[in-house]
């Protein structure tokens, strides 16, 4: 089984997480927020969209979502580009059992492009899964922003942290770009991701999408009880 990072750290902290749960409906609500503003192509949302099927129908992410009673995850899919478009996907989905997960990975497979969206409102897209997030009854609160430019609408990301941090939320962040990574990816660091346990993701790319998902996907899900254990 794979750990990311000290396995007595994880262990620990996922005893404060059953702690935490004690009146807790599952594990951890996530919410995968999905970048499709204008410098996003057809094909590029395509493989956005291809990329997420893809692990959530790998053998290794199912097993860390797929558990049992009391331990589930929550998943919130949507898309957003300006500072008033966010486009649903999936509504909140417990993930209770390998066909509920092969359901939402069949509907994210059934998304269209509903239209194309000029800016890229990534302070309004944290506010959105906030929202989506408000009431949820889970150990852990985790925002997961993919994109591929900087925040050119709306609120500033950077603005709305008091508010996520207050809400006990993490946002990690995965980074897709094809020229200058380093330069996106130290944005994301500065401006976007929350949390003590927060990372940016990067993607190579549209392209390598899939592959980066995945891994972020691996490192950002609470351990259920019988993975700390083996």
């Amino acid at each position: 089984m794979r750990y990311f990072g000290n396995k007595e750290a994880c262990l620990a902290a996922f005893c404060l997480l059953v702690w935490a749960q004690g009146a807790a409906a599952c594990r951890q609500a996530l919410v995968l927020a999905i970048d499709v503003s204008a410098s996003v192509s057809t094909r590029e949302y395509e493989l956005q969209r291809d990329g997420i099927v893809a692990a959530l129908r790998d053998p290794e992410v199912i097993d860390w979502i797929v558990a049992p009673a009391g331990s589930e995850v929550e998943l919130f899919i949507f898309e957003f580009g300006n500072r008033t478009y966010q486009w649903y996907w999936v509504d909140w989905t417990k993930i209770t059992s390998e066909a509920i997960l092969a359901d939402v990975a069949n509907k994210v497979e059934a998304v269209e492009r509903n239209r194309e969206s000029q800016s890229t409102g990534l302070g309004d897209a944290l506010m959105a899964g906030a929202e989506a997030l408000a009431g949820r009854r889970c150990g852990a609160k985790t925002i997961d922003v993919s994109g591929d430019g900087k925040n050119n609408v709306g609120m500033r990301p950077q603005d709305v942290h008091d508010r996520l941090r207050g809400d006990g939320i993490t946002v990690n962040g995965l980074v897709v770009a094809t020229q200058d990574i380093a330069e996106l990816s130290a944005y994301f660091h500065a401006n976007v991701i929350v949390g003590s346990q927060s990372f940016v993701e990067t993607a190579g790319g549209f392209e390598d999408y899939a592959r980066a998902m995945k891994r972020k996907l691996l490192r950002e899900l609470v351990p259920k009880l019988s993975m700390m254990v083996e």
